[in-house]
């Protein structure tokens, strides 16, 4: 009767085993799934904090661009806002061809201080800037108006943007 009990008990310890290691086995696989799901979660999250992100550059672009060509904003700032915004989003050769001109006086006033730099300024030196930027804005007002009304009819984010990059 000894031996046929210590097989009873090695059976009842083998079942229990193979109980236990299946209840482990099922943890170990819903926290995978768990795991799983908290990290899709996480990269959509992640999308939609970009794709809120590119949308409030197209939406600003597009302001820009309207405040731009109702003078509620001088050419010189409207380029320089528009250029550091579209250094945020890819954009293909084609685009970067026609806002070149957005870049050409973004590039070229980029030496000239802003904020409270340009207060810290003498007059003199805010005169000179200026007649620098008057300059430009001249040389280049045409095309970026005509390239600001392309954008009002064209806005980021609808055609501009989702079709272009």
């Amino acid at each position: 009767m000894s031996i046929e009990w210590l097989f009873g008990a090695m059976a009842l310890l083998v079942l229990v085993l193979a109980v236990v290691t299946a209840r482990l086995w099922w943890q170990v696989g819903q926290q995978k799934k768990a795991q799983q799901r908290l990290q899709q979660a996480q990269v959509e999250r992640q999308a939609k904090v970009e794709q809120d992100r590119i949308q409030y550059i197209y939406d600003s672009l597009n302001v820009i661009a309207r405040a731009v060509l109702d003078d509620q904003c001088p050419i010189t700032e409207g380029c320089i806002r528009m250029a550091v915004l579209m250094d945020n989003l890819s954009l293909d050769c084609d685009t970067k061809h026609r806002f070149a001109p957005i870049f050409t006086i973004y590039n070229a006033t980029r030496h000239i201080p802003t904020h409270s730099n340009w207060k810290a300024l003498e007059r003199k030196q805010q005169r000179t800037f200026k007649q620098e930027m008057f300059a430009l804005e001249r040389e280049h007002a045409d095309t970026v108006r005509e390239l600001m009304a392309y954008v009002r009819d064209n806005p980021f984010g609808v055609r501009l943007g989702n079709s272009v990059n």
